[in-house]
């Protein structure tokens, strides 16, 4: 049995202990992960779990659709050649991390590039088939341009750029992601590449942390890890500033610091503490304090039984007999 055919065999059965739920397969995994390899999961690795899970999710995603799309053609071009059907596409991903400063990617992982970047021959006429921005896609924080759009959180980028409703497969896109850098074009029959985005963009991003996926004839999706955390005012140099006064600046609980995400969680359960009628953590601390020092050489409860309700707190921090 291959590798993948044992794979599927373990991964099925788990399925199957967990009442086919995703939900809690995905679960089962993550512990697993959790326990087994917590640093490169959760801790400072060079590429951070959700970035690789990112990663792999695209990637198979990617390949989902584009034999989708293979099977949505496959009838239309057994009647137009009679000819052999050609092997599903392969995505081939390969990483250079000596090289960060250039990502020229073919698939839907962020591949590096060992030297100089790819160029192919742009259209020289109007790219007559590429349509306008999807009026759904969320553009908080961001723009909506003639062909592409992007929004931003405070850590990343996504942009999202308009298709011809031919380009079906990953193979007939090209995205070159350079630390400043980037450029989009597409393939239509013919073999004529038409560039539908390219400039150098306001501020760097880490080339090969950035990954993008095609959702056939609609769009291509981008997502641009920025090199430090900021607002930009704009996706690319060339474009017009957006107002960043207009930005709102509230970050995913899931983004922030961890020293931040503690303060917020003590200050909600000293919330339900207090519509509880329960004590607060700093009343907790205090209370600590107080059995400590009540029985201490010098105290005048020594040998008493403890009572907080003895203490008398004035306004001037100290404290008496009630």
């Amino acid at each position: 049995m291959s590798s993948a055919g044992h794979h599927d065999t373990v991964l099925a059965h788990i399925l199957t202990q967990e009442h086919n739920s995703l939900p809690s397969f995905l679960n089962a995994v993550f512990g697993f992960l959790s326990r087994h390899c917590p640093e490169e999961m959760y801790g400072s690795a060079h590429i951070s779990g959700e970035h690789l899970i990112s990663q792999s999710y695209c990637k198979w995603r990617q390949k989902y659709l584009d034999d989708k799309a293979s099977q949505s053609l496959l009838p239309e071009r057994c009647k137009e050649e009679d000819v052999p059907v050609a092997l599903s596409e392969e995505v081939v991903i390969s990483h250079n991390r000596l090289n960060g400063s250039h990502a020229v990617s073919t698939g839907t992982a962020d591949t590096a590039s060992g030297g100089s970047t790819a160029s192919y021959p742009n259209s020289s006429g109007p790219y007559s088939k590429s349509r306008k921005h999807d009026s759904n896609f969320d553009t908080t924080n961001g723009a909506v341009r003639d062909s592409y759009a992007w929004t931003q959180t405070i850590e990343d980028m996504e942009v999202r750029v308009t298709v011809p409703d031919n380009v079906l497969r990953g193979k007939q896109v090209r995205v070159i992601l350079q630390a400043s850098f980037i450029e989009v074009g597409v393939q239509e029959p013919g073999l004529v590449w038409h560039t539908l985005l390219k400039g150098k963009l306001i501020h760097n991003i880490k080339a090969e942390e950035s990954l993008w996926s095609l959702l056939p004839g609609e769009h291509i999706s981008i997502h641009l890890e920025k090199s430090e955390e900021c607002w930009w005012d704009r996706l690319m140099s060339s474009e017009d500033p957006i107002d960043l006064k207009k930005i709102s600046a509230e970050r995913d609980y899931a983004t922030l610091p961890q020293e931040e995400r503690q303060k917020i969680q003590q200050l909600v359960w000293n919330k339900q503490q207090q519509d509880q009628g329960k004590p607060t953590t700093d009343q907790l601390k205090m209370e600590s304090v107080l059995r400590k020092a009540w029985n201490i050489e010098g105290s005048p409860f020594q040998g008493k039984p403890y009572d907080p309700s003895l203490i008398n707190f004035t306004a001037g921090g100290s404290f008496g007999k009630g």
